[in-house]
């Protein structure tokens, strides 16, 4: 397999850069900083990415859980991991999406441990 193509939704610069920085070396990375910009700007060619890494709340129609239930909705789903600030959301939302939830701040570690996980489980 040959490296990975990941889809980076949220709007704050900060996690852009840090996850541009952890990640860079290992995967081919396209960063959005809304849902309604993935929308707009890649529509269908959503499916050409391997994991998507998903802001819950963003600002704007749609928004994070919005872009999701368009992801799910593919022939070809990328793997999606959901990115919040909010340790509610965090605990809830995986077991109702059956989908990965890093808390923030995160480290490259645990970033490296979920991509690495739902690759495993794609592949498996």
């Amino acid at each position: 397999m040959g490296r990975l193509k990941l889809l980076v939704v949220d709007d704050e610069p900060l996690i852009h850069n840090a996850i541009r920085t952890m990640l860079r070396r290992d995967f081919d990375i396209v960063e959005k900083m809304s849902a309604e910009q993935v929308v707009t700007d890649l529509g269908d060619d959503l499916a050409s990415f391997d994991v998507v890494l998903l802001d819950v709340n963003m600002p704007g129609v749609p928004d994070g859980v919005d872009l999701f239930r368009r992801i799910e909705r593919l022939a070809r789903k990328p793997a999606v991991i959901f990115m919040t600030g909010d340790a509610r959301i965090a605990t809830v939302l995986p077991q109702t999406t059956h989908t990965r939830c890093l808390s923030k701040p995160f480290s490259g570690a645990a970033l490296r441990d979920a991509i690495a996980e739902i690759v495993e489980t794609e592949d498996g």
